[in-house]
């Protein structure tokens, strides 16, 4: 359809929100590119943008994925796209997907929602939802799938999905992003004030917890620990400390669960520089540090660091998702 497109009005955009498996850029982003009449398959497209989503299923992060797939949207009408196709994920059954589709239509504007179907998927209501939802409304165009193409089997799309995570992780090195210099999102590291490191250590060593690293943020003191969070119950003892730093509350986060998470790296104008994965944290210098595949002077540029659900090894291979509260 984009080759067709391409050739007979020109200026042809493709968007790529299929976030688990990404063709235009790495998965756990949404990418936008040129149609080249001349491209054989969409992983053959140069993107000229990346938005970092974090995830690799439509379900974990449903905010990021819709302003991620505007924001590509947008960037292909701002570069003068004279048509934009978007390709969603197949994630489209129960109210979840209904309600992601139907953000999608109303931040994407589209004139046209295109179903591919099969028998029994029944997306009646989807489809009416994301026609209703588009501003201006948009007309729908349901085509069945054809007999002959099949659905990729579970393994094919993690071996796809590993290939892709792969190119994009490996090869990276070390950065160290100095924590007065950039802000965080999707985790609570990074977003209070820093506890001293002696003040810290006392109440590692009063609860017994291998604390390395605390801040202060709105009466809530978080404690880092180099090692699982304890069981229920230890707060009871806290007392005293929640009181010496004049906390409503405290808590404490695992900074070995950190290890491996996917994350954005952007600039000060939101512009994505790069994926990385999360390393470890360097509370003597106060120094986040990350593996990314970043030059020197790109990485004095990162200005946010978003944390994603995904994790992923050094190699590529996914890791168990961030699991709410983790972070």
């Amino acid at each position: 359809m984009a080759r067709v497109l391409a050739e007979s009005v020109g200026r042809v955009a493709v968007a790529d929100a299929d976030i688990g498996q990404s063709e235009i850029g790495p998965p756990g982003t949404v990418g936008v590119a040129w149609a080249d009449p001349a491209a054989v398959k969409m992983a053959e497209l140069k993107p000229f943008g990346l938005y970092f989503v974090g995830a690799l299923g439509a379900q974990a992060l449903p905010l990021e994925h819709a302003v991620a797939t505007a924001r590509a949207v947008q960037a292909a009408r701002d570069a003068g796209a004279r048509r934009i196709l978007l390709d969603t994920t197949g994630f489209v059954t129960g109210p979840v997907a209904c309600r992601l589709k139907v953000a999608k239509a109303t931040l994407c504007r589209p004139a046209l929602v295109i179903a591919l179907e099969r028998d029994g998927d029944g997306l009646d209501n989807l489809v009416r939802a994301a026609c209703a939802a588009a501003p201006g409304g948009a007309k729908a165009l349901r085509l069945p799938v054809p007999p002959e193409v099949g659905r990729k089997s579970p393994t094919l799309r993690a071996t796809r999905r590993l290939s892709r995570l792969s190119r994009a992780v490996l090869d990276a090195r070390e950065v160290a992003l100095p924590l007065d210099s950039v802000a965080t999102l999707g985790a609570t590291l990074g977003t209070g004030r820093p506890i001293p490191p002696d003040q810290a250590q006392w109440a590692g060593t009063a609860l017994r917890l291998p604390v390395v690293y605390a801040e202060n943020a709105d009466g809530v003191l978080t404690l880092y620990l180099d090692g699982p969070v304890p069981r229920p119950g230890w707060e009871s003892e806290a007392g005293a400390i929640t009181a010496h730093f004049k906390a409503r509350s405290i808590r404490a986060l695992s900074l070995p669960a950190h290890r491996d998470v996917l994350l954005g790296l952007h600039d000060g104008a939101g512009k994505l520089l790069g994926l990385g994965r999360f390393l470890r944290l360097d509370p003597e210098r106060l120094h986040l540090v990350v593996a990314a595949r970043l030059s020197e002077a790109a990485a004095e540029r990162v200005r946010l660091v978003a944390f994603g659900r995904a994790r992923a090894a050094a190699d590529g291979a996914p890791g168990p998702e961030v699991r709410p509260g983790e972070l």
